[in-house]
C-alpha cells in the first residue's frame, strides 16, 4: 500500500501530519509512506530525517499575496502540479493524506485526476481556502472540534488534532517526563515552570515582553523559553544581566523537537501563540495557557483560542497588549492556585490522545473503499 501525505510550509500542517504518518506505520508496516512537499519549507529538512521517502514539488501562495507574487504562486503551483502527476504515473498511491495549506494542492489535484481518495484533515476550527477547496475533492473530511463542522457544506468527522507518539508517551507517564525535564534545564520542583514559545520559528512579539518583564518572570518562577533561531542570541544577553540565582531561573533556547514533550509535562502555566498545535498539545498535558493570537494569519489563531478560552482552559492576550500585560497576567495566575488548577481541569477534558490512530483509521478506509483487494490491512479499528 502507498500512500502520499503532502503537508508542508511550517509546523502547523507539518507535525499533525506527522503524527498520522506515525499511526500509519504503526498500523500497517509494510506501508509505503511517500511525504509530498517543498524544498523550502521545514519539511524538507524535518522529514527526510525521520525515514520517509520525500517528494519535493513546486508550490507557491495566491490569497493576499498581491499581483505580482499571486501570479507566481499560480505558476508554481502549475508546474508542481505537473511534478505531481508525473510521480503519480510512476507509482501510483492508493490515497493521499493532506492537512492543507498551499503545498497540498500539487498531490491533491494530480490525486482527483487520477481517481485517487483524499482525506483532509483541519488542525485548526477555521478552514483557509486551500482547505476549503480541497474539501471538494475529498473522500473524507475530518476536523479537530465539532465547531469547526459548520464551516462545511458536507458531513465531516471530528476526531480531535493528532499529537506526535513521543508526545502522547511524554504524556502517559507525565511524571517520568517531568523529572527528565528538571533535570535537562537544571529547575527544581519548589518553583512553578512557565514554558513560553511561538511558533516553530519562535515569535519576536512574545520574546520582547519575556525580555521587558524577566525580572518580574523570575521572580516567583523558572522560565523556559523558546525564542527561535533569530532571538536566541539576544536572550542570552538578557539573561546575562541578570543575578546569578536569577539565570538559573530562566533558560533560552532556539528550539525544541523530541524534548518538547519534557517541556509540556515539566510547565505549569504556557505563554505561547494560538496555532494549532495548541488545540492538541495542551489539552493533552493538561496545560493552562495565556494564548497571544499572532493577528498577522487571517483570523486562525484567534478562532483558536477564543475555542479553548470559552472550554475554560487558557485565557487570551492581544498581540499588541502582552508587552505591557505580560508579568501582571502571568503573576496573577500563578498566585492563584484554584484558578489554575480549574484551568487546567478544564484543559484536560479537551484530550483526544487516539486522534492519530482514528485519522490513520479514515485513510485506510478511504483507500480500501476504492480498492476492495487491500481489505485485508488493518485499519486501526480492530479489537
Amino acid at each position: 500500500m502507498r500512500i502520499w501525505i503532502a503537508a508542508g510550509g511550517t509546523g502547523g500542517h507539518v507535525y499533525p501530519a506527522l503524527a498520522v504518518a506515525e499511526a500509519l506505520r504503526a498500523a500497517d508496516p509494510s506501508a509505503e509512506l511517500i511525504w509530498v512537499g517543498t524544498r523550502e519549507g521545514m519539511e524538507a529538512r524535518l522529514i527526510p530525517a525521520r525515514g520517509y521517502d520525500f517528494l519535493p514539488v513546486e508550490a507557491g501562495g495566491v490569497s493576499g499575496m498581491g499581483l505580482r507574487r499571486g501570479t507566481a504562486g499560480l505558476w508554481r503551483l502549475a508546474q508542481g502540479t505537473a511534478q505531481a502527476k508525473r510521480a503519480m504515473a510512476r507509482g501510483r498511491p492508493h490515497g493521499v493524506f493532506t492537512t492543507g495549506g498551499f503545498v497540498s494542492i500539487p498531490a491533491a489535484l494530480a490525486a482527483a485526476w487520477s481517481g485517487v481518495p483524499i482525506v483532509v484533515y483541519l488542525p485548526d476550527l477555521e478552514p483557509g481556502l486551500a482547505v476549503r477547496f480541497l474539501a471538494r475533492l475529498a473522500a473524507q473530511v475530518a476536523v479537530t472540534a465539532p465547531e469547526a463542522q459548520a464551516a462545511f457544506r458536507r458531513p465531516t468527522v471530528v476526531t480531535g488534532y493528532p499529537v506526535r507518539r513521543a508526545l502522547v508517551e511524554a504524556a502517559r507517564a507525565r511524571e517520568v517526563a517531568r523529572q527528565r525535564g528538571l533535570a535537562r534545564w537544571g529547575f527544581t520542583r519548589e518553583l512553578p515552570v512557565v514554558l513560553v514559545f511561538g511558533g516553530s520559528r519562535g515569535a519576536r512579539r512574545l520574546n520582547q515582553a519575556v525580555a521587558r518583564h524577566l525580572e518580574a518572570l523570575t521572580a516567583e518562577a523558572q522560565v523556559l523559553h523558546l525564542t527561535g533561531a533569530l532571538d536566541l542570541e539576544a536572550m542570552q544577553e538578557r539573561r546575562a544581566g541578570l543575578s546569578s540565582e536569577r539565570q538559573s531561573r530562566y533558560r533560552p533556547v532556539a528550539y525544541l523537537d523530541e524534548e518538547m514533550g519534557e517541556a509540556l509535562a515539566m510547565a505549569d502555566l504556557a505563554v505561547c501563540r494560538a496555532g494549532a498545535s495548541t488545540l492538541g498539545e495542551l489539552p493533552l498535558f493538561g496545560l493552562p495557557a495565556v494564548l497571544v493570537p499572532y493577528p498577522y494569519v487571517r483570523r486562525h489563531q484567534e478562532h483558536n483560542a477564543a475555542y479553548l478560552v470559552r472550554q475554560g482552559g487558557a485565557v487570551m492576550i492581544p498581540d499588541e497588549e502582552i508587552e505591557d500585560r505580560l508579568g501582571e497576567v502571568v503573576g496573577d495566575l500563578l498566585r492563584s492556585p484554584g484558578r489554575l488548577m480549574e484551568m487546567r481541569q478544564r484543559m484536560a477534558a479537551l484530550a483526544r490522545p487516539e486522534a492519530a490512530d482514528r485519522l490513520a483509521a479514515l485513510v485506510m478506509e478511504a483507500i480500501q473503499g476504492r480498492n476492495p483487494a487491500l481489505v485485508g490491512h488493518r485499519t486501526g479499528r480492530e479489537g
